[in-house]
């Protein structure tokens, strides 16, 4: 299916009838990555999954975008959907999209569900893979020598970088691997549940650690009484960051715990 907003072609696919439950993939996947977890909740649920604009089979964003920007595209979706209260899953990337999500339009998600989700980047000065990559970056005349260049370099030393493997979206990709999100946290008031592998090299679960307590003690209105308590943490021993592709079956059992509690 379909969906154009703004001038992007959306690509997204739907099954079965419910209560709405859309799944966002993290950086590089597409619907396809989150497929085998949501057929878990086909029976019960109105299952979205997304194609997020550059992946999959939707357009490419304008080169501009930053975390921010998909999030409206996603609002106005769901909108268009004629959705509100929706339950919402986000992997990696997806997760961060959900965080802002549930701070700047609440009315549109009831619960949200972040596994290994990338909120903000750490230890990037003592990664020397990183390092490597900023200096072959800042390079003059690989810098002048155009796009053609970086991406050959790339593919010799990096091969397994994201610039690589999505140079259209080098751009946003850099825009938002300098965003942190961690003062939006307070402002998320909708019964969360946090999904990590232990493991995890791209998110550390250090950061689980954190999302949880923020999330949890963050100030809540007068409206949101009934929030306090409804922040729960599942940490899988031994998994990594593609949880939610390797173990489906284990992280649709938590999320069904969860939504019908």
């Amino acid at each position: 299916m379909y969906l154009k907003i703004n001038g992007i072609k959306l690509h997204y696919m739907r099954k079965g009838s419910g209560k709405p439950l859309l799944f966002v993939h993290g950086w590089g996947g597409s619907s396809n990555s989150l497929d085998s977890l949501s057929s878990f909740f086909k029976d019960t649920h109105d299952v979205i999954i997304l194609d997020l604009p550059g992946f999959g089979k939707s357009d490419l964003p304008n080169s501009n975008w930053g975390s921010f920007d998909y999030v409206e595209l996603i609002a106005q979706f769901i909108t268009k959907l004629g959705l509100s209260n929706i339950i919402y899953f986000g992997h990696s990337f997806g997760g961060s999209l959900g965080i802002i999500l549930s701070s700047t339009h609440p009315p549109l998600i009831s619960k949200l569900i972040l596994c290994n989700s990338a909120y903000k980047r750490t230890d990037k000065k003592s990664n020397t893979a990183s390092s490597l990559k900023r200096l072959f970056y800042s390079i003059p005349l690989l810098n002048k020598a155009g796009p053609f260049f970086r991406r050959l370099g790339y593919s010799i030393f990096f091969r397994n970088s994201d610039l690589y493997k999505f140079p259209k979206l080098e751009s946003n990709f850099k825009k938002i691997m300098s965003e942190d999100l961690t003062s939006l946290l307070s402002t998320v008031h909708v019964p969360t549940l946090i999904l990590w592998g232990e493991e995890d090299k791209q998110t550390p679960v250090s950061l689980a650690y954190e999302l949880k307590s923020k999330i949890q003690n963050s100030p809540l209105r007068p409206a949101d009484r009934d929030f306090a308590g409804q922040t729960k943490l599942k940490i899988f021993k031994g998994k990594r960051h593609n949880l939610p592709l390797s173990d489906p079956q284990l992280v649709a059992q938590e999320i069904k715990v969860f939504i019908n509690t």
